[in-house]
């Protein structure tokens, strides 16, 4: 059972380590951040002013960048 869940490990972690999977995770966050950024956008051209100020409060939290751990998570 031991040998079975090392390569189950070893085999996890070597497919965490392809670049394809760190390309595709980079894409991934900058489509997301792009999506935030367009829906923000749609907030802060709102003709409605509850709107805008909430676009403006979220707009403001987006621009902060979180800080990293040492885990990259």
């Amino acid at each position: 059972m031991k040998i079975v869940l090392i390569i189950a490990a070893m085999l996890l972690a070597g497919c965490a380590t392809n670049p394809d999977v760190q390309k595709s995770i980079s894409k991934d966050q900058t489509m997301d951040r792009m999506a935030k950024a367009a829906l923000i956008n749609e907030m802060l051209v709102s003709p409605d002013a509850h709107v805008r100020a909430k676009g403006a409060a979220i707009a403001e939290k987006f621009l902060i960048e979180p800080k990293k751990n040492i885990f990259g998570f």
